[in-house]
């Protein structure tokens, strides 16, 4: 192996890119992105794959109460707030 061969060798980007063909995304019809080829596929055009709450298992989610005291030691920011609302938070607190 000679210098000008380490020179051609591929990043590991380069060495795992999907180059396949994707089928189209259920929501809007654009074909899908798959980045690499262990990655999942999904929709640049509707994001569809990407903010998919639909894999939350319930056990998972922070009930308002757990939620209204987290939110009320960080000072009550909106940042806190775990998609509950501030009205929710007060009232569970």
């Amino acid at each position: 192996m000679g210098l000008l061969d380490i020179s051609k060798r591929k990043s590991w980007e380069e060495e795992n890119a999907y180059t396949g063909e994707t089928p189209p995304c259920p929501q809007c019809g654009e074909p899908l992105t798959k980045k690499y080829v262990f990655s999942e596929m999904y929709c640049t055009n509707c994001r569809y794959g990407l903010d998919d709450d639909d894999d939350l298992d319930e056990s998972e989610s922070l009930s308002v109460y757990d939620a209204a005291q987290i939110w009320a030691s960080n000072g009550k920011d909106e940042d806190y707030t775990f998609g509950y609302s501030e009205e929710e938070l007060e009232d569970a607190l």
